[in-house]
């Protein structure tokens, strides 16, 4: 990995819930049921809002902690300095001898002897910075750096609790269909409320504490003292921490500040919990897969085994298979219709941490480097990200490390995508299923039309076919066939056959019209599943939607059950075709992908254009710009060739 991005800490409150979920994984479920059935996110907080040992002991001893800071004991320093002799009260033991030797410090030479005009002058001063007061400064150090952790990961857990919260409540911000699916992944859903008070009552706490820390590190004993020098762990027992009460009560709080510190791992210690942790975010990717998959109505085959290194998991997705294998190397192998579509690569480096965008690619190609595929390029690298890292990194840097969907010409790693996934991000699985709506649906859109290779002697025949239209090299598939025009096409076919030759040529003349009827099949079948709505999935004769075939091999399709709006166009700025997807009508306008996510859960594809007048308008994947119409000034993202956030 890019040595300048950031690996989790090993303690952090990520790292804790990828080993969680991992271990209630391994714990409770026995097949793959159990695994569906596990909730992605951890919604307890109490072990988080409950009051630490050290927070307590500051609670009762930051009195006397403000107290040493603001009237603290001193001892007097003998001071040494050059002064003008109006200002010299005592003069130094070496003043005479050092007067003597430097004539240039002399106001006149009498028959009385010298007249000096600067003198060595002694002068006491307090000095605070004693070994007791280093030990109350050292204190504030530490409490400040706790408490800061402390309340940024309050913070990330009070963004996944009001998340998960928001769940329950109609907004404009989230579809109900967001809602339902994500909310369905959640077991104590209906707790969130309390868990939200309680991490905002602790939160505010913290906050106070700090603030009182961060008035005393202003106290003049504080700017006084030397912070390079902390005290042992072990004090030394001295008069002043024994006898005085406010110092005693400082050496309790410095005693329980030490009970916080983590001892040092060796390199082979952190080597393996960093094997660990690795383990639990490719367990935790794994579950998240698994329920984007059932989020995009995948159903499962029965008695099917807990997923483990080396097994594959099935699923029939719009009445087709569709398998997720998790390689013994840790990565995913998702199948399309026996054909592999998306691998998705989980490494432990949060690439938002990178200091740069070329730093993120870096990342990239070293992790596809070390995990090489023959099979398929399109690679998805999944990482442990938090949203302030998302926050704090710069445009370029959340570009580069966030993008699903994107070819865009410029790109360094223009055929991979990425994206962020964490246990306290619940929108993570809308990634995921983001990824594979792009790795089928969308593979299969951009297919359209399917061209079968025809001979010119057989177009003919086929040219009173509704659903097939002719091409220079053969027919094209536009519609899926009803069945009795498909169950007419070999009677169509055969009347081309030539009817004289040898006992072998009339074999191979069948062998060629079977062949050629059932790759006209094929491309119908294919053709047929962009005519399954992708949202609620119905197939057969359940399936209620319309599609409608457009001229330069195009077409726009429609759900009358779920209001769902899926199509393919073309980028006039490129001349590449892209599909989209709108459910529910609500990514009429775009916005940044993380607000996306949110409101539409995932099941989107091309990203709306962001101007508020250019509803229906999408941003070209290939090209980056939103080029189906001439650009706009009012849209917030620019309309320009640079990608979207």
């Amino acid at each position: 990995m890019s040595r300048e991005a950031a690996e989790p800490e090993l303690g952090s409150l990520l790292v804790r819930h990828l080993l969680a979920v991992s271990a209630r994984l391994a714990e409770e479920a026995t097949t793959l049921d159990d695994w569906l059935a596990m909730p992605p996110i951890i919604l307890d907080v109490t072990d988080e809002t409950e009051i630490l040992p050290v927070e307590d002991a500051f609670e009762r001893e930051s009195g006397a902690l403000r107290t040493v800071c603001h009237r603290p004991y001193t001892r007097l320093r003998t001071v040494e300095e050059i002064l003008p002799t109006s200002r010299v009260r005592s003069i130094a033991a070496g003043a005479t001898a050092r007067l003597a030797a430097r004539p240039e410090d002399w106001a006149s030479h009498t028959l009385a002897g010298v007249r000096p005009s600067r003198l060595l002058a002694r002068r006491s001063e307090e000095n605070s910075d004693i070994y007791e007061n280093r030990v109350a400064v050292a204190v504030l150090n530490v409490m400040r750096s706790h408490l800061q952790q402390r309340i940024a990961k309050l913070r990330d857990l009070s963004r996944m609790v009001d998340d998960v919260h928001g769940l329950l409540m109609p907004s404009q911000e989230t579809s109900w269909r967001a809602r339902r699916d994500l909310a369905g992944l959640l077991r104590n859903i209906e707790e969130s409320g309390r868990h939200q008070a309680a991490a905002e009552v602790r939160r505010r706490a913290l906050e106070s504490s700090l603030t009182a820390v961060e008035v005393m590190l202003g106290s003049p004993l504080a700017r006084a003292v030397d912070h390079r020098s902390a005290p042992p762990r072990e004090l030394h027992p001295t008069n002043l921490l024994s006898s005085d009460p406010h110092y005693r009560r400082v050496a309790l709080l410095w005693q329980a500040c030490t009970a916080i510190e983590t001892p040092r791992l060796g390199e082979a210690e952190t080597a393996r919990q960093r094997q660990e942790i690795l383990l639990a975010f490719e367990c935790f990717t794994g579950l998240l897969l698994l329920l984007a998959c059932k989020l995009l109505k995948a159903v499962p085959d029965a008695g099917q085994p807990v997923p483990s290194p080396g097994c594959t998991t099935r699923f029939h997705m719009r009445g087709e298979p569709l398998t997720v294998t998790w390689s013994r190397t840790g990565d995913f192998v998702l199948h399309w219709r026996k054909r592999q579509v998306l691998r998705v690569v989980p490494i432990t480096t949060d690439l938002c941490t990178a200091p740069d965008a070329s730093s993120v690619a870096a990342a990239i190609t070293e992790s596809r480097r070390d995990r090489p595929s023959a099979v398929c390029d399109n690679d998805l690298i999944v990482y442990p990200g938090l949203l302030q890292a998302r926050q704090d990194a710069e445009p370029d840097v959340v570009r580069a490390a966030y993008r699903i969907g994107y070819r865009y010409s410029d790109a360094p790693e223009p055929q991979v995508d990425v994206a962020p996934l964490s246990p306290l991000d619940i929108f993570s699985v809308s990634r995921l299923l983001r990824a594979v709506q792009w790795a089928t649906l969308g593979a299969d859109a951009r297919d359209y039309p399917h061209t079968v290779p025809v001979p010119a002697g057989d177009r003919s025949a086929l040219a009173g076919c509704g659903w097939l239209e002719p091409r220079p090299d053969g027919v094209a598939v536009v519609r899926a066939p009803s069945p009795a025009e498909l169950e007419r096409l070999p009677a169509l076919l055969k009347q081309t056959r030539r009817r004289h030759g040898s006992g072998r040529a009339t074999e191979h003349e069948t062998r060629r019209l079977r062949t050629l009827c059932a790759a006209l099949e094929d491309a119908a079948a294919k053709t047929e599943l962009l005519e399954v709505c992708p949202v609620c999935a119905k197939a057969g004769p359940q399936r209620q939607t319309v599609f409608e075939p457009r001229e330069d091999g195009l077409f726009a399709a429609s759900c009358t059950s779920c209001r769902t709006r899926w199509e393919l166009r073309r980028c006039l700025a490129c001349g590449d075709t892209f599909p989209l997807l709108d459910p529910d009508g609500l990514a009429a306008t775009g916005a940044p992908e993380p607000d996306l996510d949110r409101r539409v859960g995932g099941v989107l594809l091309a990203v709306p254009c962001w101007a508020a007048d250019r509803t229906g308008q999408s941003v070209c994947p290939t090209c980056g710009t939103c080029g189906e119409a001439g650009r706009v000034a009012s849209c917030p993202r620019g309309c320009s060739a640079q990608p979207p956030l």
